[in-house]
């Protein structure tokens, strides 16, 4: 890339500031780095568009949507384990099964199976990522 092309490219981007956990920093370092990123602005902003595209949920706001949400979360959390559930039982239209994973000795791994209209579901995602204890929220939908 030519001296212009590079300052072209800075004048589109934006500079940030984050606060991170330093294990986890240093994981994605690590992890960036293993998988060739050249420099951690290029890993993040990779990290961010695969962010973005799976948040972009393809769900039609039209009939019925199946799939899973695959849910991680700290059930030392207070109170999180109830919200979870109460959670569930407010979306009998979406909600139709789940599964419980002991991960380890902090972190479960709840898998939701839903069938419902595309506006219920990312009700239900929004709500549930928004709890306390959450760690990951990834919604997975299927083709009919």
């Amino acid at each position: 890339m030519t001296r212009n092309g590079v300052v072209a490219a800075m004048a589109e981007s934006t500079r940030i500031s984050l606060s991170l956990p330093k294990k986890l920093l240093k994981e994605f370092d690590s992890l960036s780095h293993m998988t060739g990123q050249p420099n951690r602005s290029k890993a993040v902003s990779q990290a961010m568009r695969e962010f973005v595209s799976s948040r972009r949920w393809d769900l039609s706001s039209k009939g019925e949507v199946p799939g899973v949400i695959l849910l991680t979360y700290d059930h030392h959390s207070r109170g999180a384990n109830r919200a979870l559930t109460e959670l569930q039982h407010d979306y009998p239209d979406a909600v139709t099964a789940t599964m419980h994973i002991h991960l380890s000795k902090h972190t479960c791994l709840e898998i939701i199976a839903f069938k419902g209209s595309g506006d219920r579901v990312r009700s239900l995602a929004r709500m549930l990522q928004a709890q306390k204890g959450v760690l990951d929220v990834k919604l997975v939908t299927s083709a009919v």
